[in-house]
């Protein structure tokens, strides 16, 4: 018991710390966060112009992935069909509505793991505060500014997690299987199911997402569906500081780029990275059988790790897993989180190579910090993968808890 209020005491300091420097951040930074939001300049929507250019490629009949946008679409025919309704408006109005919904997406996403786990039980203060600030967080902003895809799947993701609670295994995967649809990378999460033999829920998400595919191949023809292929192959890995993956960390300790100096010339430590990454895929997937409520989202934060591309708005797809955390009394644990998540988008601007602070602590320590956003990532991942269920009144809190929600029709 000694121990874990110690543990609990530093989680508890470090979050503090990790708020205050948010704060600092946010102080110099918020009103530029906020202003992208809200201007009308479509390059700063870079994603949702990227979409948008698509989908009215789509209309007008033209080539949806040459369209002279400045990001490369690299997300599947099925995504340019479902955004084409906002391609009918002009690209400002159809951000705005396109902005709008997503951040409903996530408030609803949020709003349903709440209900579930009533994660404010414990500490109604703590639990309304947490879930707020989920909705202000640094990754939550920014999706709203880029226009990305993100709430969609994050509601997905609960709404498969949800079912499968309350016994309806084929819709759970259905809905997993759909989310894999839209966004690929996420292919991992499929073993969710399998490694826990439910093969219902296994056999649904493989016929969902092949299903969703081949409507996306069948409308936008099958030489767009290659296209959209060969520009996942051609994608270069990028070592800017806002990819969190695996072996974009090793691209920016171990390879020259122009964000600041590697800590050594070893470029082979890229695959060797994307390596481990599978390795902590199968790790996790194997752990889930275990616990199969957090082991989803820590095969989500695994599945981020392992791809080449994990953007710390990704971020977004594992707050719900925090909601689980906070449920079973890992409070000191979940304040944390939110805290990372909190991180303004400016934080690695310090560090950078030039920068004051990036010049005053030395190239060394600059290149670590530029890796920041990984290792929030990688605390999520942990937070899912050995979380524990709490003391023994959290757990008789939390089965006394499910099992009132299973018996509510």
């Amino acid at each position: 018991m000694a121990s874990r209020r110690l543990s609990g005491a530093l989680l508890y300091a470090l979050a503090a710390v990790v708020l205050i420097v948010s704060a600092v951040v946010d102080y110099f930074y918020l009103g530029m966060t906020l202003e992208r939001i809200y201007t009308p300049l479509m390059p700063i929507h870079a994603d949702f112009d990227t979409f948008w250019r698509s989908s009215r490629a789509f209309l007008d009949g033209g080539d949806v992935y040459e369209t002279g946008a400045e990001l490369v679409n690299l997300n599947p025919p099925l995504w340019v069909i479902l955004v084409a309704p906002f391609a009918a408006l002009e690209p400002l109005a159809g951000f705005r509505l396109f902005a709008a919904l997503t951040a409903v997406l996530m408030a609803a996403s949020l709003l349903w793991m709440a209900a579930e786990l009533r994660p404010w039980r414990a500490n109604p203060l703590v639990g309304s505060i947490l879930l707020v600030a989920l909705l202000v967080s640094s990754p939550f902003l920014a999706t709203l500014a880029l226009g990305q895809m993100y709430p969609v799947l994050c509601l997905g993701l609960v709404a498969s997690w949800v079912l499968d609670r309350r016994g309806r295994p084929l819709a759970s995967g259905a809905a997993l299987g759909l989310v894999v649809a839209l966004k690929p990378s996420l292919a991992p999460v499929l073993l969710w199911p399998i490694v826990r033999r439910r093969w219902g829920a296994s056999l649904a998400a493989v016929v969902s997402g092949a299903s969703a595919t081949l409507v996306g191949v069948v409308v936008l023809g099958p030489g767009a569906t290659l296209q959209w292929v060969g520009l996942l192959r051609s994608e270069p890995l990028s070592p800017y500081w806002d990819n969190a993956s695996l072996p974009a960390a090793a691209a920016r300790l171990f390879t020259q780029h122009e964000f600041g100096q590697p800590l050594a010339e070893l470029p082979w430590a890229v695959s060797l990275f994307g390596l481990l990454g599978l390795v902590l895929v199968f790790l996790t997937a194997y752990v889930a059988r275990r616990d199969p409520e957090a082991g989803l989202w820590a095969l989500v934060a695994a599945s981020l790790l392992a791809s080449p591309i994990a953007w710390n708005n990704y971020l977004l797809l594992l707050a719900p897993g925090v909601l689980l955390l906070l449920s079973r009394g890992r409070t000191a644990l979940a304040v944390l989180l939110v805290a990372l998540q909190l991180l303004p988008p400016q934080w690695p601007l310090l560090w950078q190579e030039g920068a004051p602070l990036g010049a005053a602590v030395g190239p060394t320590v600059s290149v670590l910090a530029l890796t920041s956003y990984f290792y929030v990532l990688l605390a999520h991942w942990l937070a899912f993968l050995t979380h524990g269920d709490g003391s023994a009144e959290d757990r008789g809190a939390s089965k006394a808890g499910g099992a009132f929600e299973t018996a509510r029709p």
